[in-house]
């Protein structure tokens, strides 16, 4: 596998939203991101997606984090709160141990 280090958002989508969010999120570019080679979206079921993103390694994903927040950003009106602590996204970054 190229890269080795992941980063991964889950979200829930509002009512409705669903297939809306998918095409929105379907629109991440990898090129756009130098050091990003690949980006997948989990549909959890009942409206409850998550994405993941490979990268080369940390600093890649340090580089491209203001891009990454405002593609967030622009998800945000479609999506529901996952719980007061955590708002509308829950994400989670780390290397790739296997």
């Amino acid at each position: 596998m190229s890269g080795s280090f992941i980063s991964s958002v889950r979200f829930q989508a509002k009512t409705g939203q669903e297939e809306v969010l998918i095409k929105a999120v379907s629109q991440f570019d990898v090129s756009q991101y130098p050091g990003c080679h690949s980006h997948q979206i989990v549909d959890a079921g009942n409206g409850r997606f998550q994405t993941t993103i490979v990268w080369d390694n940390k600093d890649a994903i340090a580089a491209a984090r203001p891009e990454l927040i405002k593609f967030l950003n622009t998800l945000r009106p479609m999506l529901d709160e996952i719980s007061p602590e955590l708002g509308v996204t829950d994400s989670i970054s780390g290397p790739i141990i296997d």
